[in-house]
């Protein structure tokens, strides 16, 4: 369990730095305003004015992606951990909430209670939360699923301002969303 604390520390911090991977699985979608991204573990469409800002096996079983809106003043994150076991749903909730308490930009973060929730019409548990940084007020939603063979744990973001302008993008990866 301590491996999986460490590799959770490692993703928030890839995930709080903005850096463009060369992705070779982005297929054009049926719809030409969106991209399709095709994973070992996991598919899912996004949108034009989104991009993939991270695609990599942290370590052997664990895939990290992040997906960001594009534009220098855009907040929208949503990021991906598919590992190759079961893991108990609240423990990765509860690992991930564990590292937003310890980012130290984070302020003010405040989460609700683990509930049952639905992530693409896949049974989920999950916490929003709430956290102020850099003067900004956001919020998120920690999702934690499995699959057949792995389980999986996204994580959404964003700064309150950008609630519309990130919601189309949102939806669509989280209605295109198929684990394999």
């Amino acid at each position: 369990m301590k491996s999986h604390l460490l590799i959770f520390a490692l993703i928030f911090t890839m995930s709080s730095c903005k850096k463009k991977e060369n992705n070779t699985n982005t297929v054009p979608s049926k719809d030409s305003a969106e991209k399709r991204f095709e994973g070992e573990f996991f598919s899912f469409n996004y949108p034009e004015d989104w991009e993939i800002t991270d695609n990599e096996e942290i370590e052997k079983g664990v895939y990290y992606l992040s997906v960001e809106k594009t534009g220098f003043d855009s907040s929208g994150l949503m990021t991906i951990v598919s590992f190759n076991e079961m893991i108990d749903l609240d423990d990765l909730v509860l690992m991930n909430i564990e590292e937003l308490q310890n980012n130290p930009v984070i302020m003010n973060l405040k989460f609700e209670s683990i509930s049952n929730n639905v992530f693409n019409n896949i049974e989920s548990r999950a916490s929003n939360f709430k956290f102020s940084t850099l003067g900004l007020k956001h919020e998120g939603l920690i999702s934690a699923f499995q699959g057949t063979k792995n389980s999986y744990v996204i994580l959404k973001q964003e700064a309150l301002e950008d609630t519309i302008k990130n919601a189309n993008g949102f939806s669509t990866i989280e209605r295109s969303f198929e684990t394999k």
